[in-house]
């Protein structure tokens, strides 16, 4: 039996292993036989009440009969148990959804383990050790079977719809997400901001704009995969192929990791010792072009920046699954800069790059800048989020508790009710209806994929990862986009399943009142035709 969540997989178990446990209380008290005496007892009443007399004995005996034998049915597919329908002659398994890269789930299970921390936490969910009573995995045969059948079209509604192209809200999720940490390469950031940037940034506003290559001006052109505003960061493809700037802009200082290149070192004296005083550095002085396109073992700014940690992985290989990059230089340049303006790097004087004063200075103004910078920040991380992986989390364990307390609280509804008939229809309603909340969470899902891919129509590559991360830092319009829809899947989340829940609780009263009407009905006519026969009689 597939399940709709980790949680669910053992508030069922605890929630039928309470319901078995309220059921033995009941029947070894014989408060589970008491509704078979209330039965009779309340026929004869009725028929007192209503002067039914020496004639009304058959149709009394023929009414006690029926509800008895309806009242037996209703005890046997809703209170009774057997080892046939036991939790643990089935494997309850859950189907997470697909994972960030792209890769297939694997399924799992109570039998076989779930790899989470719920294994080690519920663990006596599955074994039974909680309970002194042996063996409380059983089920009545009508709530199985309901459990059982709305599983089934919960897994069919979910198979039978293709599943949406690309997951764009995983992407801008993953980039909210991700954070850089590591002290040294906030430090290499800001070397490569002061050293490298800032100067081909000063060198490009000098310059004549009419010695621009071909290229160079293919790339700043309007409507090009980069644009005018590609000079406006480190990472800039027009600084990194365009002749004078980065390939042959070197750091200021030497760049620990970098062993010495006399070819490119040429201020470095050959043979590493000292000449009339003079040693070599320990390292060299890579080009900004080597410096940002190396390989994170050789120290290259830009692979660190996009695979220092598993979060920044996972987001470079779920954007290469979901946008279309024109190669994967763009995907780790769109990264790179989302990484970037994470860092919040400032510019500071080479010259004091390596003394003490780098680490008052900079600490000192990344104190302030970080400050400020925070509460805009913080200010649209609350806007644009506002409470949203909290809610969407939090909703199907909510459905996992709200099972589990309806599981078992139903021996002792079904007995109170004197295991009338309408309890076992209005139970499995209940039970369908929200186990079901979880397809409304899937069709809100699929809904919120193609409301994202309507929001940023005809755009592909690091433009379309720009527009979705904009939000992070300080993108108006994008941020208002993100917010709409985000209220949009806040309020399907809550609203299908609660339009549908309303419509259900419709329907189980409509049963209800009806049943009400059939039996008043009823009752009507045997009046009338007990009052016809005393007329006769006179």
């Amino acid at each position: 039996m597939q399940l709709d969540s980790y949680l669910e997989l053992f508030t069922t178990l605890y929630g039928w292993a309470f319901a078995n446990l309220l059921g033995e209380i009941l029947t070894g008290t014989g408060l589970a036989a008491l509704p078979f005496a209330l039965i009779a007892f309340n026929a004869w009443h009725s028929a007192k009440e209503e002067g039914a007399g020496f004639n009304g004995v058959l149709a009394l005996i023929e009414s006690i009969q029926t509800k008895l034998i309806t009242a037996l049915l209703v005890m046997a597919l809703c209170f009774a148990t057997t080892p046939l329908t036991s939790l643990h002659n089935i494997n309850l398994s859950y189907k997470p959804e697909r994972a960030a890269d792209g890769s297939e789930p694997q399924v799992v299970s109570t039998q076989g383990g779930t790899n989470s921390g719920y294994d080690r936490a519920m663990a006596d969910a599955v074994n039974g050790s909680f309970a002194r009573s042996g063996n409380l995995s059983y089920v009545p045969l009508w709530w199985y079977s309901v459990m059982g059948l709305s599983s089934g079209i919960n897994g069919a509604f979910r198979a039978g719809m293709t599943s949406s192209e690309r997951d764009l809200r995983v992407v801008a999720d993953l980039a909210r997400m991700a954070t850089i940490e590591d002290p040294a390469l906030l430090h290499d950031v800001q070397r490569f901001y002061s050293e490298c940037f800032v100067p081909a940034r000063s060198q490009y506003f000098s310059m004549d704009k009419n010695q621009i290559s071909a290229n160079g001006r293919g790339i700043l052109a309007e409507g090009s995969n980069y644009g005018p505003t590609d000079v406006d960061w480190v990472g800039s493809q027009f600084f990194r192929t365009e002749p004078g700037f980065y390939d042959v802009m070197r750091s200021y200082n030497p760049v620990p990791g970098w062993s010495i290149d006399f070819n490119r070192d040429s201020e470095y004296m050959q043979g590493g010792g000292s000449d009339q005083g003079f040693m070599n550095p320990d390292w060299g002085r890579p080009t900004c072009k080597q410096w940002w396109e190396a390989d994170a073992a050789t120290g290259g700014v830009r692979e660190r920046l996009t695979s220092n940690t598993s979060t920044w992985r996972s987001l470079l290989q779920v954007a290469q699954n979901t946008i279309t990059f024109s190669s994967t230089d763009e995907a780790k340049d769109a990264m790179a800069k989302l990484a970037f303006e994470k860092a919040n790097p400032t510019f500071v004087s080479p010259d004091k790059m390596l003394g003490d004063d780098y680490g008052k200075g900079t600490n000192a103004w990344r104190t302030v800048t970080g400050g400020i910078s925070t509460i805009g920040v913080g200010k649209q991380a609350f806007e644009s989020s506002l409470g949203m992986v909290p809610l969407l989390n939090m909703l199907p364990m909510l459905q996992a508790l709200v099972l589990m307390a309806l599981y078992m609280f139903l021996p002792l509804i079904v007995v109170i009710s004197c295991y009338d008939l309408k309890v076992m229809v209005i139970g499995g309603l209940a039970i369908f209806t929200v186990k079901f909340w979880a397809v409304m969470w899937f069709v809100a899902r699929w809904l919120d994929a193609h409301l994202i891919d309507a929001m940023y129509p005809g755009l592909t590559g690091s433009a379309l990862m720009q527009e979705m991360t904009q939000s992070v830092s300080s993108g108006q319009p994008q941020l208002y986009k993100r917010m709409i829809l985000n209220t949009l899947l806040a309020l399907m989340f809550i609203a299908l399943p609660f339009i549908w829940s309303s419509m259900m609780a419709w329907v189980g009263y409509r049963l209800g009142f009806e049943s009400s009407t059939l039996n008043k009905g009823e009752n009507l006519s045997s009046n009338a035709g007990k009052g016809s026969a005393i007329r006769l009689k006179r």
